[in-house]
């Protein structure tokens, strides 16, 4: 007898159902068109927390989420009036002991021959564990987009030819979107002036397929006022491995970067001031009494060189008995100015008498001193002589608490 002649098993109808209420990977439940249970299977039980006998006693409206009823009704409405074999529907159960489950239901109506129904045979499978991974990841994205928010002021994305097709976030400042989609970064309208260079290294950089982190270019916006714009960005790739694009977040720091400029103008007008002073000045380190800079004016008047003066310490140009005054001095940290009257000798050895003006700053991010040195020794010897000579001139007196 050949494998198609071999008699076929016959199963009853109650056999298959049996056999497939028995299992328990899938939930089952047979119940009236009105929702009560005729007959459940134990993945039912043992998914909602109640036993057989007490689920026969209930409905499905009775495990049901008091905010899913509606919505499960609308549905129970549509499959008496749809002739759809079967239909899906999402809702919350409430366990037995009170917690929460999301199901997918897949529901199809029992008929009889003459096609009226006359109950339904229900699919039920448990999405608690999907539904709160996507609940996770969607708390994952919100937190993620809120922190771009916060630290930056656009998100943007760009296809594989590099050119830009999601700008979010960009219609928050002054630059129009609508020029921006379509258009690779160094294409966009309104650029400002930017070294060449500096593109081709950008560019190559994408080509490369790097990350790459606040590049700034300028843009002019529709006022032609000139906005420092800073990107940074990643390479995307496919599930094949294949490039994708790239993806990032901007910021306009037109601000910070006017700032900086500011800072380093300020800066700058300060070093052309230090250096022309007529008066020689300089800049100790409060802790080691190094000197960190020197004006002109300082090297024309000791004699020591730009270089020789920043490989010394200041108590090298005191007579050795003023050193211990002199580190006291430097322990006063105020920020008031100070004025004192010291002794220095020069590179040749002469002595000079000196008044020096200082106060305390930061330099380099070190604890500094800054002095402006007056030359008083023909005063000094002036009064000197006077006082010797019996005149009423004023007379100096050397103060020994200053710097």
């Amino acid at each position: 007898m050949s494998p198609d002649q071999q008699p076929q098993p016959r199963f009853s109808d109650e056999q298959l159902l049996g056999s497939l209420f028995a299992q328990e990977a899938t939930a089952i439940a047979v119940t009236t068109l009105e929702g009560r249970f005729l007959r459940v299977n134990r993945a039912l039980c043992g998914m909602t927390g109640y036993s057989e006998a007490e689920l026969l006693e209930m409905t499905f409206r009775d495990i049901t989420h008091p905010d899913d009823i509606e919505s499960n009704e609308n549905f129970r409405q549509q499959l008496l009036s749809d002739e759809t074999a079967n239909h899906t529907h999402d809702k919350r159960y409430v366990r037995k002991d009170g917690k929460l489950i999301w199901v997918q239901i897949v529901v199809t109506i029992v008929r009889d021959g003459s096609g009226s129904p006359q109950g339904c045979a229900t699919l039920v499978h448990d999405m608690t564990a999907s539904v709160r991974a996507r609940e996770a990841l969607q708390e994952s994205e919100h937190r993620f987009r809120r922190m771009v928010e916060m630290s930056t002021d656009w998100y943007w994305e760009q296809d594989a030819q590099l050119r830009f097709v999601q700008t979010p976030g960009l219609e928050k400042t002054q630059l129009n979107p609508e020029n921006v989609t379509g258009k690779t970064r160094w294409d966009l309208p309104e650029l400002g002036p930017l070294p060449e260079k500096a593109w081709e290294r950008h560019r190559a950089m994408l080509e490369r397929r790097e990350p790459f982190y606040d590049f700034v270019f300028l843009r002019r916006d529709p006022s032609g006022e000139i906005h420092y714009l800073s990107v940074s960005g990643e390479p995307v790739f496919d599930d094949e491995g294949r490039f994708a694009g790239y993806r990032g977040v901007g910021k306009d720091v037109s601000e910070q970067v006017r700032a900086q400029k500011a800072l380093e103008s300020s800066e700058a007008r300060y070093r052309t001031l230090f250096e022309m002073h007529p008066h020689p000045m300089w800049v100790v380190d409060s802790k080691t009494l190094a000197f960190l800079a020197v004006n002109e004016a300082a090297v024309r008047h000791y004699g020591y060189s730009r270089e020789e003066f920043l490989s010394m310490t200041a108590d090298q140009i005191r007579p050795p008995e003023e050193v211990s005054q002199l580190t006291r001095a430097f322990r006063d940290q105020s920020r008031s100015y100070r004025h004192r009257l010291w002794l220095h000798r020069k590179k040749n050895g002469e002595l000079i008498h000196v008044e020096i003006v200082s106060f305390n700053l930061t330099f380099d991010g070190r604890p500094a001193r800054l002095g402006v040195v007056t030359d008083i020794t023909e005063r000094v010897e002036a009064e000197e002589r006077s006082r010797q000579t019996g005149g009423r001139g004023a007379s100096f007196r050397k103060s020994g608490n200053g710097a």
